[in-house]
Order: C-alpha cells, then structure tokens, then sequence
C-alpha cells in the first residue's frame, strides 16, 4: 500500500475521484485545507481492506479513465511494474496476515502510550503542564562548524539562531517526501532532556491513528539504542523490541521485501560505541547496506551526529530546541490565566517595546520586563507572576 500511495500523491487533491474510481466511500472525507494527502490515504486504506478488484490493472484503468488528472500517477505507476501495456492482471500483494497482526497489535500499545513520559518541564497545579517541541529543518548546505555544530543544554532557555536557509517546521513534516527517489534517512538531533524521544512517542502515536503523513508505512519500529539487545543485533528479528510469535514471519517478509514499506526509528545514536556506530546493523540500515529500501528516522545528541550529516543521501536534517525567552512567559501565562481577557491584560502590562529593533527597518516587536508584576487580584495570574520570576532567577 505505501508503494501504491507514493504513486499518487501528487494527485492526493483528487482523493474524491480516486475514492469513487475504486468504488470505496469518500462522502466522510472532508475537504479541509491540508488533509487531502491524508484522505489519500483513507482512500487507498479502505480499498485494500475491501479487497475489491485489487489490482494495478484496477488502478491503470482508473488513470486511463482520467488521463488529465491522474497522467503523472500513471506514469509512475509503468515505470514501477516495468510495462508499458499491461498484458494481465498483476495482483497486488496485500500485507501477510501475521504481518498485519502484529503491526496491529503495535498500533494499539503506541496509541495508547504516553507521548510525554516524564515530567519535563515539571507539572503545574494538580491536572495541567505546558510543554512544546519547536522543530528546525536546517539549511542542508551549512558548512562552518558554527553552522553545523551548535547546539544547546538541557534547562536553557534558547533563543532560535536565526541562520540562513532554516525555517521551523511540523511535526507532520519530519517524514515529507524529498526530490529524492531513494527511500527517507532523516537525521533528528538535539540536546539531551530536549524532547527527542518524546517527538519518537510522537511520530508512534500519529502512526497508530493513521495520521503519519503522506508515506504510508506497513510497520514503523520504535528501536531504542540504548537496549543493549537492540543496538548490538545482528539480524531484523533483534530489532523488534516486542516479541511475539508472529516476529519471525514479520521479519522474513520485511528482509524479502529489503525493507519496503517499513520505517524503523533508531532513537539515542549518541548511546552506541563508536565502534557500533561504524559496524552494528543499525549503522548498516542507516547506511543502506542492509534493507535499503526502508525509511530511517534516528535521533542524537548534537555531539555525535556529525557522522550521520555527512551521509550523501541524508534526507532532511532536523533539530529540536526549546522555547524562545519571549515563548515561555506566554505560554505559562496562557496556560495558567484560563480568562483570556485576563492573561492578554497580564502580558500587556509586563510588556514594552524592543528598543533595538525599533532603531531598524523590522517591525518593532514586544520583549517582557526583567521582573514581572500585576495588579490583578486573580490567583491564577499571580502564581503565572511568581512562576516566571522564579524561572528567571533559576
């Protein structure tokens, strides 16, 4: 199903003609702004569960029925069965059903596992925290060691090194599809107590709930480097970090397959030896020499993830910091001040005018004092007050 997915994603805005051309129900799919790869998805989710005519005799007659709007699938989809005229019907193979049962059961202990698992930043009050991941796709092109290396602590309030080419980016965009045809090598690194982990619990979750993104994965293994299991395996079957009994033909038809059609998430690259990290099998699917045809996700330490950015087919290049200095007093006063009204007033009163940036052509922007104070009566605006001012002194 991913390869089948990946064909048409460029025509994912045609997901009600595609849905209707395969005869599955589409009138639930909303056409909301940005969700039309992921109805793509429900679309071709729900044609394989129906196992109605599943064929790429099926989906070449769809194009040829709609040549204008589905010409470039078609073309994708030739060159992958390697013909130019289909002489019969090619059956697409569905995945196993011991497969499907474990990606199953997966999809049931990542839906339900806490995304966040620790604390960090502590809780405030009995039932709420904040906390946020920001995101960096960087320029892949730095060159300067200043421009490749930097870097963070853990507890530091950091401010965005604004370096040319950067933007912030979604989570939903960690696994967008690149020029490339080579299968995703995503590179995610950071300080340590950063988020890291938490933003693999994340990728997990929206795996489990159907909303990964555009690529469509069979099984995505969560591999922590840290389990000595797990980093010093030397076959698939020592990566799955679950056991069960259907492992074996699970890992029998991902290692036939090279790996198409899974996404493994090495989580904690810094924890492996640097001899691990030349010769171990995660080195080696990283590196595509082993099961080159699966999508790799793997997290680091910024201090070990030197050798990863030096790969020549690295994908994207992600890192995630922590809030801005002028982020966090917001985000702690609208979490805890409930009233709207109320915590825009708090903020009002505790800002003023950039001065530097107000002497240059940028739009002057609003900084907060070195001390904050209120005059409201309201508990929840001066435990915000307090909380920040002890942040600061910290």
């Amino acid at each position: 199903m991913a390869v089948v997915t990946k064909m048409f994603i460029s025509s994912a805005n045609n997901y009600m003609l595609i849905g209707a051309g395969l005869n599955v129900k589409v009138a639930d799919l909303m056409p909301l702004p940005g969700v039309a790869k992921n109805n793509l998805i429900l679309v071709f989710e729900r044609w394989f569960d129906a196992n109605r005519n599943v064929s790429w005799d099926t989906l070449i007659k769809l194009c040829d029925d709609f040549p204008d709007e589905l010409g470039t699938a078609k073309s994708k989809l030739l060159d992958y069965i390697g013909q130019s005229i289909p002489d019969n019907t090619i059956s697409i193979s569905s995945i196993p059903d011991d497969v499907q049962g474990y990606a199953d059961n997966m999809r049931q202990y990542y839906k339900h596992q806490p995304i966040v698992a620790t604390d960090w930043p502590p809780k405030i009050g009995k039932d709420s925290y904040f906390g946020r991941l920001v995101l960096v796709e960087k320029k892949m092109s730095c060159s300067t060691p200043a421009e490749s290396d930097w870097y963070y602590t853990r507890g530091q309030v950091d401010k965005i090194v604004q370096l040319s080419g950067n933007k912030v980016i979604n989570v939903e965009e960690v696994l967008d599809p690149t020029s490339c045809p080579l299968s995703l090598r995503v590179v995610i690194d950071g300080p340590p107590g950063i988020g890291k982990t938490t933003l693999c619990r994340k990728l997990l979750n929206m795996w489990s709930n159907g909303t990964l993104g555009p690529q469509q994965y069979d099984l995505v293994l969560y591999c922590p480097l840290r389990n000595s299991k797990i980093a010093t395996a030397t076959t698939l079957a020592g990566l799955f970090e679950y056991e069960s009994s259907k492992v074996p033909k699970a890992f029998d038809w991902f290692r036939d397959r090279d790996g198409e059609g899974l996404l493994i998430i090495f989580d904690g690259w810094d924890e492996l030896s640097e001899q691990d990290r030349e010769s171990s099998l995660a080195a080696k699917i990283i590196h595509r020499k082993n099961l080159d045809q699966c999508s790799v996700i793997v997290t680091s330490r910024s201090y070990a993830s030197s050798s990863l950015l030096k790969m020549d087919t690295l994908s994207r290049h992600v890192q995630v910091i922590g809030f801005s200095q002028e982020e966090i007093s917001t985000v702690i006063i609208q979490t805890l001040q409930k009233d709207t009204k109320l915590a825009q007033k708090l903020i009002d009163e505790n800002t003023e005018q950039d001065t530097e940036e107000a002497e240059t052509d940028k739009k002057p922007r609003l900084k907060y004092k070195l001390h904050l104070t209120t005059a409201q009566s309201s508990e929840d605006s001066q435990l915000a007050v307090k909380l920040i001012n002890d942040l600061k002194v910290r």
